[in-house]
């Protein structure tokens, strides 16, 4: 595996869309290629960092013009 083709795939690996003879190329190749490992690290952590962010919430008067604009 050649690491533009893992870097198009990590997603498909961290979502579980991945056959496990793939899983076990792109595990072989992280474990052998330090820059996709790193590539692999940001990519978990900025996953991690997206779960444990609180959700935006919408400003209140935002949502009462919305809410206007849907009742009139």
């Amino acid at each position: 595996m050649k690491c533009d083709d893992l870097a198009r795939r990590l997603t498909d690996l961290r979502d579980g869309a991945l056959a496990e003879s793939d899983c076990a190329a792109i595990e072989k190749h992280l474990a052998e290629c330090a820059d996709c490992g790193d590539l692999h690290r940001d990519f978990e952590d900025l996953a991690r960092l997206c779960r444990e962010s609180p959700r935006p919430r919408m400003p209140l008067a935002v949502r009462r013009r919305i809410e206007q604009a849907l009742a009139d």
